[in-house]
């Protein structure tokens, strides 16, 4: 597979790509796009743990992991956090249901695990090959990884912390109709 265009959100780490990532959803939904997609994002109540949601359907969220502590069953532990394989698994499914008549595909916090090949690895190598324009959320100290990882060049766009969110939304949208337009990619 080949990489397909594709757009950036990064930021460093402990910064906000998460609520960029359902921003830029949510404004390219309100341009007409249809998105697909997921975001994951911190429980208020149990800052420690983390869900992922689809950004696509009103699907109830899944957990995902947590920070620290054993794994429990049906859970692995990579680095500083413990994680939830299915939640993985569920996100592939979303993206292969949502995927096909979809503009634009956002994919939240891409890291040292999908560098690794693991998490969301498999979810963004088919997005980057198939979906007219895929929008990653990376961290900026896994940037060089990640676009290695899924063989990405250059970004069409990209959303740093600080920037304003409409004039990247607008590259997003130009860039994502124009590659619809071009035809589906295999």
């Amino acid at each position: 597979m080949t990489a397909g265009a594709w757009a950036l959100i990064v930021c460093p780490p402990g910064q906000p790509k998460t609520s960029a990532a359902f921003d830029v959803a949510a404004a390219l939904a309100a341009r007409g796009l249809r998105v697909a997609g997921f975001a994951q994002r911190r429980l208020p109540d149990a800052p420690r743990r983390y869900e992922l949601c689809c950004l696509a359907a009103d699907e109830p969220p899944v957990p995902l992991g947590r920070r620290g502590g054993t794994p429990g069953p049906g859970e692995e532990p990579f680095c500083n956090c413990v994680f939830k394989p299915d939640a993985f698994v569920e996100a592939r499914a979303w993206l292969a249901r949502d995927l096909p008549g979809c503009d634009v595909v956002v994919l939240d916090e891409l890291s040292r695990l999908e560098a690794t090949g693991g998490g969301h690895a498999k979810a963004a190598l088919v997005a980057v090959a198939r979906a007219p324009l895929t929008v990653l959320s990376i961290r900026g100290d896994r940037l060089s990884a990640v676009m290695d990882r899924l063989s990405l060049g250059d970004p069409v766009a990209v959303l740093e912390q600080g920037d304003a969110l409409e004039p990247f939304v607008a590259a997003v949208a130009d860039a994502a109709l124009a590659a619809h337009k071009a035809g589906p990619r295999r």
